[in-house]
């Protein structure tokens, strides 16, 4: 189970830093506070945008905050691993907190769609990271035990929960690289196999 921004796609400018530059602090911490339901399929992203630009008077319009959620770019190295994996007979899992404009945006543009063999959006499945169900829905999905399963997020909240729940996980530092995550999952599965 792979993470998309951080991880398998490079963001560039950290995404608290990012929804401050473009909407100020009181921005970025409504968004943040208040993106469950965009997250989880219930409401879309441009209508919480839109919510927030009124309530707050905010000089930036609706477009150009959405703009924010289109600048990450694919990570060759990363989308090479998980062709690999796949390749090797591991069943790969896209395991990303998206809404549905931009899981929209990652398949038709940016072409995920195709290069996993689950695609685990959160706006799709109702619920998102960090819930234990989030993660218990792609294991049933994908038809795995916990311990048979590995993640590998940037966000120490998802992999906390991850583990409460037996996954075994992957720390990985956002935006390091494919190259770093190859290392990383390779270890990760070198150890589990002498298990």
């Amino acid at each position: 189970m792979l993470d998309a921004d951080g991880v398998l796609q490079l963001i560039g400018t950290p995404w608290t830093q990012a929804l401050r530059d473009a909407g100020g602090t009181e921005f970025a911490h409504a968004l943040l506070a208040e993106e469950e339901d965009a997250l989880c399929g219930r409401e879309s992203l441009t209508t919480l945008l839109e919510r927030l630009v009124a309530r707050l008077g905010l000089a930036a319009t609706t477009d150009r905050l959405l703009a924010l959620w289109y600048r990450a770019v694919p990570d060759p190295c990363a989308w090479q691993l998980v062709a690999e994996l796949r390749s090797a007979g591991y069943t790969t899992v896209l395991a990303t907190n998206q809404q549905y404009e931009r899981r929209q945006w990652m398949r038709e543009t940016l072409g995920y769609r195709g290069q996993v063999d689950i695609e685990g959006y959160s706006c799709t499945l109702g619920v998102a990271k960090p819930q234990p169900e989030y993660f218990t829905r792609l294991l049933e999905e994908s038809g795995s035990e916990p311990r048979q399963a590995l993640f590998v997020d940037d966000n120490t909240d998802n992999i906390s929960a991850a583990q409460s729940l037996g996954i075994r996980t992957v720390h990985h530092r956002a935006d390091s690289g494919g190259q770093v995550l190859r290392q990383e999952v390779v270890a990760a599965l070198a150890s589990s196999s002498r298990h």
